[in-house]
């Protein structure tokens, strides 16, 4: 779910009867390139600068302007993972946050989505990290999961990315313990390949750095 703290209304709309004028002075006024637009007050787009620099007579509203706006959106009560996709998506910065009807709500942007997925994922907990790597036809959450219980370690977070040249699953797991030996034997006698092991030492050492700096980053 989206939390409430991630839409925001510090950076306004324009709306379609605003010169196009106007909307570049708020562009400037708020350093981004890129504005939510609303057809009273319904969300009907988002205009670039480059949008914004290609219309000739600056004078006019942007409803006279034949616009083609992309419509990146999420709904109020959209996942995280969506806010990202749409982002990733759209290559936007901000995506607009919209009712059933439309009706706008605010913008969720990337950087506090970012730092909102940074704290959901994690990262400042104490515990290893495991890459592993496995058949996609056998590759099962329920299996790892239970290998995991049976070794007295929990799952904190999990990812898995699919390669479709080699039909292989790479899994990235982060657990709650750093005594880890039982736990990648037990993976090995289940034919996971473990690509890669980062202990409690080169967490803090450098996955912990990497955090920080991305806190840092993201607090500028």
């Amino acid at each position: 779910m989206i939390t409430p703290q991630l839409i925001s209304d510090s950076i306004p709309p324009v709306y379609m009867t605003d010169s196009v004028e106007k909307v570049r002075s708020v562009m400037q006024e708020y350093f981004v390139t890129e504005l939510p637009v609303l057809d009273g007050e319904k969300y009907a787009g988002l205009i670039s600068i480059e949008e914004i620099n290609r219309l000739q007579n600056k004078k006019k509203p942007l409803k006279s302007f034949d616009l083609t706006l992309n419509k990146p959106l999420v709904f109020q009560n959209a996942h995280i993972f969506d806010i990202m996709r749409v982002a990733v998506e759209f290559n936007v910065r901000m995506v607009p946050v919209v009712d059933e009807d439309l009706n706008y709500w605010g913008i969720i942007s990337s950087q506090s989505c970012l730092r909102s997925f940074a704290m959901l994922s994690s990262v400042k907990s104490q515990g290893a990290v495991l890459e592993l790597e496995t058949d996609a036809r056998n590759y099962s959450v329920s299996e790892l999961s239970r290998i995991v219980e049976e070794n007295d370690a929990t799952i904190l977070c999990l990812y898995s990315d699919r390669n479709q040249a080699n039909g292989t699953v790479e899994v990235t797991i982060k657990l709650n313990t750093t005594d880890i030996s039982a736990l990648i034997a037990a993976f090995e006698r289940y034919e996971y390949i473990v690509r890669n092991i980062y202990n409690e030492t080169e967490y803090t050492g450098e996955i912990k750095d990497r955090y920080d700096a991305l806190m840092r980053y993201l607090n500028v």
